[in-house]
């Protein structure tokens, strides 16, 4: 037994701390999302990225960090 696996891979330096709430208007409704440890909360689920959330929210496939304003077109 090794013991526990460590994630080596580093976390995306565009994602904010851990417990911070990205703040989105859609539509006319403002969605709040938390950074979680090991994922996004959104309205009592955990999901496992931004694009995850995003589709929840709009019902079609968009780039989390896109949609979360969290990186620019063509960054």
């Amino acid at each position: 037994w090794k013991g526990p696996v460590q994630d080596s891979s580093p976390r995306d330096p565009r994602l904010p701390a851990v417990g911070t709430i990205l703040t989105k208007e859609h539509r006319g409704r403002v969605y709040k999302v938390r950074v979680a440890e090991e994922g996004f909360e959104f309205e009592g689920k955990t999901y496992r990225s931004l694009s995850a959330v995003a589709r929840e929210i709009t019902s079609t496939h968009w780039n989390g960090y896109l949609f979360f304003g969290l990186t620019g077109r063509g960054e």
